[in-house]
């Protein structure tokens, strides 16, 4: 058993493919009723995690418990409680909306007198009622993410696994689905795996940070941001970054770090008295030059560095 505060447990989860290891030894506690988000590099293993929790994928070792019941023994049970979107939509082409939808419900065992009513709610709530008889094949990534997103809610999970589901849509379709996610908080236990740092930054309560199969730093965008040495975060693009003294950046008072990521100098500072004699050490090679609060993206930069 473990703490009613916390609906998922993964516990030292072990994953390879070949001589890869996709997971290990991974452990993390996820709250009910909170919006996590799971961030990391290519490869790092989020949607390794994400599809083992989701019953798709069987660990080596570990185990997964949702509300107490475990993927080695309660699978239909645990795939009842959960909606998952992948970042790529398995939807069948020939399909009408409807009728797609439809056959998710029969599936998942939503009752005859109550699919209409379930079809029709999810088709308002995606903003897709007016396509709900045209064909899959007919329709743009952006309204493949919705209809990928109603059938994950068809049958009305408690918990909802998004992994990218903003990537390579238009910004006005993104935010549209950042905004539906953003409704769902607090009614439904979110899963969110993205590359964008805004995105984890403006919608989840807690971040994991994933790295070659572990986590490595966990907290609220918050916290993880107050962790970034300094108060403002000064870059500069650099015509020759090779022709720069690092050590030279470090010896400032106000230096609190220095990362450099190709041509960009990425410089941590705890005031802003040093700036213009930092700006004069790169002499006429600056680009750009750009001062900012630290953000998500610069925790992540740091970490995996």
């Amino acid at each position: 058993m473990y703490s009613n505060d916390f609906i998922i447990k993964i516990d030292s989860l072990n994953k390879s493919f070949g001589k890869i290891k996709a997971l290990d030894n991974l452990n993390l506690e996820i709250k009910r009723g909170e919006l996590l988000g799971i961030i990391g590099p290519n490869g790092a293993g989020k949607t390794t995690a994400i599809r083992i929790t989701s019953c798709i994928l069987q660990p080596d070792s570990g185990n997964v418990l949702v509300d107490d019941m475990s993927i080695h023994r309660d699978q239909i049970k645990i795939k009842s409680m959960i909606g998952y979107l992948p970042e790529e939509p398995n939807l069948y082409e020939r399909f009408k909306a409807r009728d797609l939808l439809r056959y998710f419900a029969e599936l998942y065992g939503v009752p005859k007198n109550r699919i209409d009513d379930r079809i029709n709610e999810l088709l308002k709530l995606v903003n897709m009622s007016n396509r709900a008889d045209d064909r899959i094949n007919t329709f743009s990534k952006g309204l493949r993410q919705r209809i990928g997103i109603a059938r994950a809610l068809i049958h009305d999970p408690k918990i909802i696994i998004f992994d990218e589901p903003t990537m390579g849509l238009d910004p006005a379709t993104a935010h549209n689905i950042r905004e539906f996610i953003r409704g769902l908080k607090g009614e439904k236990t979110i899963i969110l795996c993205t590359h964008y740092m805004d995105e984890a930054d403006s919608l989840c309560d807690r971040v994991a940070i994933l790295n070659q199969g572990k986590i490595i730093d966990m907290g609220t965008p918050e916290y993880l941001k107050s962790k970034i040495h300094g108060d403002i975060i000064l870059e500069l693009k650099v015509e020759n970054p090779n022709n720069i003294d690092a050590n030279l950046i470090k010896d400032f008072d106000s230096v609190e770090d220095v990362y450099i990521k190709g041509n960009l100098f990425i410089i941590s500072l705890k005031s802003k008295n040093d700036i213009k004699s930092i700006i004069n050490v790169f002499n006429n090679d600056i680009l750009s030059v750009n001062t900012k609060e630290p953000t998500l993206e610069d925790v992540f930069i740091h970490t995996i560095k």
